[in-house]
C-alpha cells in the first residue's frame, strides 16, 4: 500500500513532465532549477524518472488508470460508502486518525484516492461476472451469524458440578445478575451481572464455542454449561440486533463478485493491448508479466 502511497504523491509531476511539448516537439527543454553550479532541466527530471522503477511504476499508474476511467465510472456515492466502512471498523476519530497513520496515508483524501483506484481495478477485474439476487439471499442466511450482534451475559466457573448447581438455581428463578456477581471466576464482568455486551457473530477475539453457542440463543434465553479452554460458562442472551438483507445487499454483492475475479495480472496484460507506445523509452514498462506460479516445496 506504501508504493501506491507514494506513486499518487507525484502523479501531478509526472504528468507535467510527460506532457511537455518539449519532449515531443524537439522545442528546447525548460529550466525548472538554476543555481550558480549549473540548471535542472524538464529533461533532466524527465530522464531520472523513467530511468527508475518507481518512475515506471508511476508512468504505469498514469497510463492504466487513464483507460480504466475511459471504460468505467466510479461515483463519489461508491468512494463514500467504502470510506465510511473504514470509519466504522476504526470506531472514532483517534482510530481512524491512527488507521490513516499506520497505512502511511497523510490524510483522508489520499485515502479516497487510493479506494477510488480499487474501485477501478475491482470494476475491471470482476468485469463481466453475474450475481443474482438469489446467491445473495442464500449467501446471507448461510452466513447470518456474520450480519448479527447478541449481548450476552455469562457466569464462568472452575467446575462443571458447580455450571450445573447454577443452572437449577437459575432454572428455579434465581436472577442471573446476582448468581454472576457470587460465582463468577471473571470477576470483571461478574460486577456487572456478568454483562459483555454485544458480540459480533464474525468476531475473531472471542471464543469459538462460546460464540457459536452464544449465537444460537434467542433473546432471553441461557444456554446448558458450555465448556471452553477458561472453564465452563452459563450464557444468557440478553438482546439481539440483526441487520436486514436490504442493508447488506450490496456489500454481499461484492464478496460474490471478489470470489469470481480475475487476476489483476490478467486485466493488466489485456490493458498493455490497447497501449501505443510513442517513445522508445518506455518500450520495457508495459511488457506483459506471465502469472507467478506457486513453488514447489
Amino acid at each position: 500500500m506504501k508504493k501506491i502511497i507514494m506513486v499518487l504523491a507525484i502523479l501531478s509531476l509526472l504528468f507535467l513532465l510527460v506532457s511537455c511539448s518539449a519532449l515531443t516537439s524537439g522545442e528546447g527543454s525548460k529550466v525548472l532549477v538554476k543555481t550558480d553550479y549549473g540548471t535542472i532541466e524538464k529533461d533532466d527530471l524527465y530522464k531520472e524518472v523513467i530511468s527508475s522503477e518507481r518512475g515506471k511504476e508511476l508512468i504505469q499508474k498514469l497510463v492504466y488508470m487513464q483507460i480504466l476511467k475511459g471504460k468505467y465510472e466510479v461515483s463519489a456515492k461508491e468512494v463514500k460508502q467504502r470510506l465510511d466502512l473504514i470509519k466504522e471498523e476504526a470506531g472514532d476519530k483517534d482510530g481512524f486518525k491512527m488507521f490513516l497513520e499506520k497505512q502511511g496515508f497523510k490524510n483522508e483524501n489520499e485515502l479516497k484516492d487510493y479506494i477510488k483506484q480499487t474501485i477501478y481495478f475491482f470494476k475491471a477485474t470482476t468485469d463481466g461476472v453475474k450475481v443474482s439476487d438469489k446467491e445473495i439471499k442464500d449467501y446471507y442466511e448461510q452466513n447470518k451469524d456474520q450480519y448479527t450482534e447478541v449481548r450476552t451475559s455469562h457466569i464462568l466457573v472452575d467446575k462443571e458440578s458447580t455450571a450445573k448447581e447454577i443452572e437449577q438455581e437459575l432454572k428455579k428463578g434465581t436472577d442471573f445478575a446476582e448468581l454472576a456477581k457470587k460465582y463468577s471466576t471473571d470477576k470483571v464482568t461478574g460486577a456487572e451481572g456478568g454483562d459483555l455486551g454485544y458480540l459480533s457473530g464474525g468476531s475473531k477475539e472471542m471464543d469459538p464455542t462460546f460464540l457459536a453457542a452464544a449465537m444460537k440463543l434467542k433473546k432471553d434465553e441461557v444456554s446448558e454449561p458450555v465448556k471452553t479452554m477458561f472453564g465452563y460458562h452459563i450464557i444468557k442472551v440478553t438482546d439481539r440486533k440483526e441487520t436486514t438483507l436490504s442493508k447488506v445487499k450490496d456489500q454481499i454483492r461484492e464478496t460474490l463478485l471478489g470470489k469470481e475475479a480475475k487476476p489483476v495480472q490478467e486485466i493488466l496484460n489485456k490493458l498493455n493491448k490497447e497501449i501505443e507506445i510513442k517513445d522508445d523509452a518506455f518500450k520495457d514498462v508495459f511488457k506483459d508479466v506471465e502469472p507467478q506460479q506457486p513453488k514447489l516445496h
